[in-house]
């Protein structure tokens, strides 16, 4: 007769046939090059008590067809074009499960992830956020995008729960002042964590999942499992490559710092020198991409911005005059 552990490989206590026990939020827009290979990264992982709620954002492409095709093995949820915040809050309102876990529609997941994450999460009640190392998957010369298998080994996670990276864990408040530790499609949050979070904000066009794990942050310690579980896949169709005309990324820091200044709530300060020169950057940054992309005026207004966190940067100087001289041209923005 088998064992118990023979008839659950895994060594996870829920047994098929109970309530979903992780939901999966995948936010879909005019994916369908890519949908699918995503859907089935989800639904061939090991885990037994997995359901994945599709959400399209008005998908023009055939996305929606392609998902059609899986019937009851997920839930497909459509709206109108609203963003990917409105997607993901709609996935999080229909979700039954314990533990909520978010991918992109356009990137896989590799076999082991989910059960990787609840094993350490159940070993550890107290942690209500987990994510994970990640790999770029980019196309090869002829654009094609090489099997999962070969970006990464996959994994087996057995009864013993991953190890632990110590930079992206603990409390990281003070971590994510800084930049976005974690990757989207790479986190599994508690349930009781996500309602006490709240929505992701649809204001923020771009930026909206690092607002939210800051605002995570601050209820919950953080654990990044040493694990590579997900490929982010780089396509030029992606919304990475353009740059938009408002700095959201400053934007979300000002934010958690008008309503929590610099100190974590494990009592952490962040030196007030050090978010200027954060601030600075990240203007610069933006400003420096306006530039090369045509748009003067907007990166003459980053530059300055710039220069008022860090005035004796002499790069920002330097390319406040050209983009000033630049703005002057007729045409342009």
């Amino acid at each position: 007769m088998p064992t118990t552990e023979e008839n659950n490989p895994t060594g996870l206590s829920d047994p098929p046939g109970n309530p979903p026990r992780v939901s999966v939020i995948m936010p879909a827009f005019n994916t369908a090059a890519y949908i699918a290979e995503s859907i089935d990264s989800v639904l061939e992982q090991d885990y037994p008590n997995l359901e994945l709620i599709v959400v399209d954002d008005g998908s023009t492409d055939g996305t929606v067809e392609i998902v059609q095709r899986y019937g009851d093995r997920l839930t497909l949820l459509t709206q109108q074009n609203q963003g990917a915040a409105v997607a993901r809050n709609a996935g999080i309102a229909a979700a039954t499960g314990e533990y909520i876990a978010f991918i992109d529609s356009d990137d896989v997941w590799l076999p082991g992830k989910v059960t990787a994450q609840v094993l350490y999460m159940q070993q550890h009640p107290e942690i209500g956020f987990t994510h994970t190392r990640f790999l770029s998957w980019k196309p090869d010369a002829n654009g094609a995008f090489p099997p999962p298998a070969e970006m990464a080994k996959p994994e087996m996670p057995d009864r013993e729960a991953p190890g632990v990276v110590a930079e992206g864990s603990g409390w990281v408040y003070n971590q994510l002042l800084m930049e976005s530790l974690p990757h989207t499609i790479t986190v599994m949050m508690r349930r009781q964590l996500v309602d006490a979070v709240g929505e992701f904000d649809p204001q923020l066009k771009r930026g909206q999942d690092y607002d939210y794990w800051i605002r995570a942050s601050r209820l919950s310690e953080y654990r990044q499992l040493d694990r590579v579980t997900a490929l982010y896949r780089l396509h030029g169709a992606g919304c990475i490559t353009r740059y938009p005309d408002v700095n959201y990324e400053v934007e979300v820091v000002q934010r958690a710092l008008a309503r929590w200044g610099r100190v974590g709530p494990n009592g952490e300060e962040t030196p007030a020198s050090v978010v200027r020169r954060r601030l600075g950057d990240a203007w610069f940054t933006f400003g420096y991409h306006h530039y090369w992309s045509a748009s003067p005026r907007i990166a003459r207004h980053a530059f300055l911005q710039a220069l008022r966190q860090r005035p004796l940067r002499l790069k920002s100087w330097a390319y406040l005059g050209l983009s000033a001289f630049k703005s002057l041209r007729p045409g342009e923005r």
